[in-house]
């Protein structure tokens, strides 16, 4: 049997709930002229890899799968579609994507975002829930389930994250009920800052309490690094607002991002935010 001939298919990973999607995002030109300018200048860069990000307003489509081989995982990934209500498609090969790769072996890839205009969706898409199927080709892989399309003021509001001394401070705002109830945030960090040392939740009165994390991806595009993804867990909301403070060992510039079950605002999704 021709080898070339076989398909691979793609293993949808359940430990953190499968694909999810409808998470909001404002990216700004500064962050897409960043991440495209990596790829302009990354060798490597395999057919179907990347697609220019472009500023505005996206919802995201994201799926952690079980790890794959990376050329494979990128010709399985390019014949991915969702449905949503049971009518609605987008084949996501047409959209940007930041490929996620495993930390400790970055020739393996394991799911990744998709960033999709919020004007491809009908009027009155957002802020609602919606039904979802995930295909690869004819097969359905994942779903249905529901999930909820957020807006810019729905669930919670990653607000900024402020350059400090020997760490980066993000502030959360909005509907936290969510984020309370899971208990986590996802992060995007430059490499160039190294992981993280430390990461502590501020309240409201001024107590504090100690984060875990753990790192889920090395992200690159061709032979170049990104941004490294990891989830801080354990996350309690009881409030309108939540500060959280990232401990890095490496002052310098570069990508930072948090994000979960809500918007992110450009102000939280840098690519020059500064350990001091």
């Amino acid at each position: 049997m021709d080898s070339t001939a076989v398909k691979p298919v793609i293993e949808v990973d359940l430990t953190y709930g499968g694909m999810y999607a409808g998470t909001s995002f404002e990216i700004s030109r500064q962050v897409a002229d960043h991440f495209n300018a990596i790829a302009r200048r990354a060798a490597d860069v395999l057919p179907g890899e990347w697609v220019d990000l472009t500023p505005g307003l996206k919802s995201s489509f994201a799926c952690p799968t079980v790890p794959m081989a990376r050329a494979d995982f990128i010709r399985a990934w390019n014949r991915l579609h969702v449905v949503l209500d049971g009518e609605l498609e987008f084949w996501l090969h047409d959209y940007p994507r930041l490929f996620s790769a495993h930390p400790v072996d970055h020739e393996l890839y394991r799911g990744v975002p998709t960033y999709v205009p919020k004007e491809a969706f009908p009027a009155g898409f957002h802020g609602k829930p919606h039904t979802l199927e995930l295909f690869q080709d004819d097969t359905r892989i994942f779903g249905p389930v529901e999930r909820f399309f957020h807006t810019e003021t729905s669930g919670a509001v990653f607000n900024q994250i402020e350059d400090a001394p020997g760490k980066l401070v993000l502030e959360v705002r909005g509907d936290l009920k969510v984020l309370a109830m899971k208990g986590e945030i996802v992060f995007f960090t430059d490499p160039r800052f190294g992981e993280p040392t430390g990461v502590t939740q501020i309240n409201d009165d001024g107590s504090s309490s100690r984060l875990d994390w753990t790192m889920l991806g090395h992200d690159r595009t061709g032979d170049v690094v990104t941004f490294f993804e990891w989830v801080a867990t354990g996350v309690q909301a009881r409030g309108s607002s939540i500060v959280v403070e990232v401990n890095l060992p490496n002052k310098g510039t570069g990508l930072a991002a948090a994000l979960y079950s809500g918007h992110t605002r450009d102000a939280a999704f840098r690519a020059d935010a500064t350990v001091l």
